[in-house]
């Protein structure tokens, strides 16, 4: 038996609230589908995550930063109070042995 996609879309459900009110948002940076929950506002997407340890801190007001962009080598820290700060940071990625 196929299930069409409006089927799939109801098995998915917010880690947040657990609601299934849920709509495709586009696709975030990584290539994964992005969707946003109706009930509570917040954006997630499924997959494996980034855990980062000691996430820098802001520079210029202190607040922690978020990684924002990561390519091949680098990777691109945004300020957690964008848009009032704009400050961001660029780091080389280590490679472990």
């Amino acid at each position: 038996m196929k299930t069409n996609a409006a089927e799939k879309l109801t098995e998915i459900r917010c880690p947040s609230c657990d609601s299934d009110a849920v709509y495709r948002y586009g696709k975030a940076w990584t290539g994964r589908q992005r969707y946003l929950c109706l009930m509570c506002a917040r954006q997630f997407t499924f997959g494996e995550k980034i855990e980062l340890l000691n996430k820098p801190h802001c520079p210029m007001c202190g607040k922690p930063m978020h990684l924002y962009m990561k390519a091949d080598e680098t990777s691109r820290f945004r300020c957690s109070a964008y848009p009032k700060c704009r400050t961001f940071s660029k780091f080389k990625l280590k490679e472990v042995k």
